[in-house]
């Protein structure tokens, strides 16, 4: 094989160090043989004078190289990890990204299709109220639910019961439960309702009082999260009232769920209300 003469003149500090392989060797030497001007240049490298300077130049010069190599190779390297690093990065923050969106999307989603529990079962009366209701109904956003009886008794003649439960975001709930008493337990329940320490609630949510056909035998009010009340209405009958939510708003269709006349005067849940705008304006 053939090679140029610049070839083997960079190849002869090594063949004299003898760290050529073999094909490189033979190529050497075939070449030294037919030109005379590369076998006096090895020649001359090999003098006595010359030999302390190669024994220094030629290895100075291999290690140099190798050295560069080594510096290549590791600033090839470190381009690579910087950029899978960025690669892992960008993926990472993507993911999150992602399932971040995913999880907006779901509650999104979750709210719009989050069940109404309506129950008109008045057998089922205690899961709702109380401290022994079940984990969802015990405290109802701090509210006293004492103004309802604390059990329904087989003295209680219930003539009409419906709890409404929804939690799109926070819970809400919308109560009633009417009673018609016998002439010795609707008294005694009267004074109970009459010893009961009501709060003021005319203002709140737009409540204006009720009407002379349900008078308010007893209030807990709350100006951030609703009313619950009774009235007394005709024939020995108690009306008992819940309205519990949240934000100054209902997210149920509140007017669909209760008789009007069971409301008071003037109340407002919407989303749209003037309470709850001049609330938030306020906060």
């Amino acid at each position: 094989m053939k090679i140029e003469c610049g070839i083997v003149r960079d190849l002869l500090p090594l063949y004299a160090e003898q760290i050529t392989s073999e094909a490189s060797n033979k190529a050497v030497e075939e070449h030294l043989k037919e030109c005379e001007q590369c076998s006096k240049a090895y020649q001359e490298m090999k003098m006595p004078e010359l030999q302390i300077q190669y024994d220094k130049t030629p290895a100075e010069s291999f290690h140099k190289y190798i050295k560069k190599r080594k510096w290549r190779l590791g600033a090839i390297v470190a381009v690579i990890t910087t950029v899978i690093t960025t690669v892992i990065i960008l993926c990472v923050v993507f993911i999150r990204l992602a399932l971040i969106g995913a999880s907006i999307s779901f509650l999104a989603l979750d709210s719009m299709s989050a069940p109404i529990y309506e129950d008109t079962d008045v057998s089922h009366y205690q899961q709702y109220m109380g401290d022994d209701a079940r984990k969802e109904y015990v405290h109802k956003w701090g509210m006293d639910e004492s103004i309802f009886p604390k059990e329904i008794s087989d003295e209680i003649n219930v003539t009409d019961y419906k709890m409404v439960y929804y939690n799109p975001w926070d819970a809400q709930y919308l109560s009633y439960l009417v009673v018609e008493y016998d002439d010795r337990s609707y008294k005694s329940e009267l004074e109970r309702l009459q010893k009961y320490d009501s709060t003021e609630y005319l203002g709140y949510f737009g409540a204006e009082g009720f009407s002379e056909e349900y008078p308010l035998l007893a209030m807990e009010a709350s100006p951030d999260f609703g009313l619950i009340y009774a009235l007394s209405g005709e024939e020995n009958r108690i009306i008992y009232v819940e309205l519990i939510f949240c934000n100054y708003f209902y997210d149920l269709d509140y007017k669909n769920m209760i008789s009007e006349q069971y409301l008071p005067i003037g109340f407002d849940a919407t989303t749209e209300s003037a309470y709850r705008q001049q609330r938030l304006k306020n906060h």
